[in-house]
């Protein structure tokens, strides 16, 4: 399957390399936060929402949830957030779960009536470590460069928030507040499922 949805845009460079987004903005330099010029509170839940986004998506798709934590403080920060999962019921299941905090960030934008290009393109490059991990296994995926385009890694997580936005949200509100939860302690607040862990290095 080969599809090309969206024009790549190429004016962020990462590390001295070309980083392409979906969204333009002319303005926004590199991994800055000032895009979004935001006060403290909104830049913690949107560290929130993204995390929660993959939390979510990692027990909907068949995944073992170990935790999820966000970091409070300055849009400068080196780490917003991570989530840690393993064992991923397949290939679609990793994608969705893959994007899934970009795609939740960027909805939550739109949403609150505060989403800009500006803003867009500082999420999309704030996903750049969630990117790099899927693509390292999935060299059939690109820009508009490959058999299957990254448009399609977008949408099944689209279509995964559509279904699933209530508990990302719920787990948002928790972990803005809690900063740390453990993948139970999500799975109880989502109202789903946590696999067992099996084997696995995470």
């Amino acid at each position: 399957m080969s599809t090309v949805t969206t024009q790549w845009h190429n004016g962020i460079e990462l590390n001295g390399a070309p980083y392409p987004t979906r969204n333009n903005a002319p303005t926004v330099q590199g991994n800055s936060d000032d895009a979004c010029n935001f006060p403290s509170d909104l830049v913690d839940y949107a560290r929130a929402i993204h995390e929660a986004g993959h939390a979510v998506a990692a027990l909907i798709g068949g995944a073992h949830l170990h935790h999820a934590q966000i970091v409070k403080g300055p849009a400068t920060s080196p780490k917003g957030g991570v989530t840690h999962a393993c064992n991923f019921s397949d290939g679609h299941a990793y994608a969705i779960f893959s994007a899934a905090g970009e795609r939740a960030e960027d909805r939550w934008l739109h949403e609150g009536g505060l989403w800009t290009p500006g803003r867009a393109v500082t999420v999309e490059v704030g996903a750049h470590g969630d990117r790099r991990s899927f693509l390292r296994i999935n060299s059939h995926v690109g820009f508009g460069d490959k058999q299957i385009d990254y448009t399609v890694v977008h949408d099944l997580a689209d279509n995964f928030l559509d279904q699933h936005w209530i508990p990302v949200a719920r787990v948002a509100d928790a972990l803005v507040h809690h900063q740390h939860l453990t993948g139970d302690e999500i799975a109880r607040i989502a109202g789903l499922p946590n696999r067992p862990r099996l084997s696995c290095t995470a």
